[in-house]
């Protein structure tokens, strides 16, 4: 064989070698969907009126089988001075594109973004358009309504924040209500700016004070991630806050990468970062949506899985796909407790949820202990007891340790 034909071999074996390779990694994502998890998409910075890329994405997103989808801000190109009358056309647009995921019964939740805001008469345009079936949940607080708000998933509670009804900061006393009141393992907060600076300027350090008040927040109310978007990248980054618990630290997941141009430059979080350190895990400059799945629907299931599905142009085909790129984060929403496997004892708790006394099926043959979500103790009880007062707890997710079994209970 001629040496430029062994080349030509060479190179179509690569190639396909690398296309079903691809392959194999749709195949393992698809089975490690476990028959009880439950997921969710995510992505930002579409600019329906620029780019119409996301219309590419949702025939994917539809096969992931999500429950609902999120976009974190700048959802058309809008912009400075854009009459009303465009930015409504362009949102118009947008639902357009989203006709699929609707049809299918898939709730979508957006947020505004900067393009958004820097037109004409944007707020009176977004309720325009995001009205009746399309509005989204009407529990914000007083002038928020549409723009700020949460919901609740299974085992999981949302919160979208608006951040320019006042400019790069959010409504941190409707946030306070708002985790307070939480009594799920899951809490997936979203605004459209970074918490910490990645490349745009303008982010929620302009206003460093509030911002850090934000965080620490998230940190006391068992938050273990801030989707955000405005750069259009995926930068994934976990925020070490310095108090030697890596726990309780926070990622910020950037994913700005739902159409509106790339952007090359980034930072190395160079922004005012106060006590706080970013650390990145990955960065990337392309275009696609993230999968969140949580391994299950109850209060014990506490796995999240993040995974980053990328633009990709098949090498056969050369058609568009988005595939798993990697798993970008992995993490328990209940660290350091192991729930074992309590259907080997008669062993039970109750009520559940709990007020005040929470009561057990058997003697404490060890000392009792409490554990919060963190998986930090709380409070350890003598043994020989077979009821403890909880009212002292503040409402949420806790654990109690009886006889070697890790207990999930609800404090109303």
């Amino acid at each position: 064989m001629h040496p430029q034909e062994e080349d030509i071999n060479y190179s179509i074996k690569t190639v396909l070698l690398k296309y079903f390779h691809c392959l194999l990694l749709i195949v393992i994502t698809t089975f490690s969907y476990t028959q009880n998890s439950w997921r969710f998409a995510v992505f930002g910075d579409t600019h329906v009126g620029s780019s119409d890329t996301v219309a590419e994405m949702i025939p994917f997103i539809l096969q992931d089988s999500v429950d609902f989808v999120v976009v974190v801000g700048d959802l058309v190109e809008g912009g400075l001075a854009t009459p009303g009358s465009e930015l409504l056309q362009e949102l118009e647009s947008w639902k357009t594109i989203f006709t699929p995921i609707y049809n299918a019964g898939i709730p979508v939740y957006g947020l505004r973004g900067n393009h958004e805001n820097d037109a004409n008469n944007d707020i009176n345009m977004w309720n325009t358009a995001f009205s009746g079936s399309y509005a989204f949940p009407q529990n914000g607080p007083s002038g928020e309504t549409n723009l700020t708000y949460s919901f609740e998933h299974k085992n999981a509670k949302l919160i979208m924040l608006d951040v320019y009804k006042n400019i790069h900061q959010v409504n941190q006393s409707w946030l306070d209500q708002e985790l307070v009141s939480n009594t799920n393992p899951h809490l997936f907060v979203f605004g459209h700016e970074a918490a910490f600076k990645v490349f745009h300027g303008d982010c929620l350090d302009d206003s460093l004070a509030a911002r850090d008040i934000f965080w620490n927040s998230l940190k006391n109310a068992g938050g273990r991630v801030y989707f955000c978007g405005h750069d259009h990248f995926l930068d994934a980054a976990l925020v070490d806050d310095g108090d030697g618990i890596v726990d309780n630290d926070i990622y910020q997941y950037l994913v700005g990468t739902g159409g509106g141009w790339l952007m090359s430059q980034y930072s190395n979080y160079n922004g005012d970062n106060s006590t706080y350190n970013p650390n990145r895990i990955f960065h990337e400059m392309a275009f696609g949506y993230s999968i969140v799945e949580i391994n299950g629907e109850t209060n014990i299931d506490c796995d999240v899985n993040i995974t980053w599905k990328k633009r990709t142009i098949n090498p056969v085909t050369f058609q568009i796909e988005y595939l798993p790129a990697q798993h970008v984060i992995q993490y328990s929403a209940c660290p350091n407790v192991t729930v074992d496997n309590i259907q080997t004892s008669d062993l039970k708790i109750s009520p559940n949820p709990v007020s005040d006394y929470l009561t057990f099926t058997e003697l404490a043959k060890d000392n009792v202990i409490i554990f919060n979500s963190l998986g930090q103790k709380l409070i350890e009880l003598p043994r020989n007891v077979q009821q403890v007062n909880l009212s002292f707890l503040n409402s949420g997710l806790y654990f109690i340790r009886l006889n070697g079994i890790n207990f999930p209970f609800i404090k109303n």
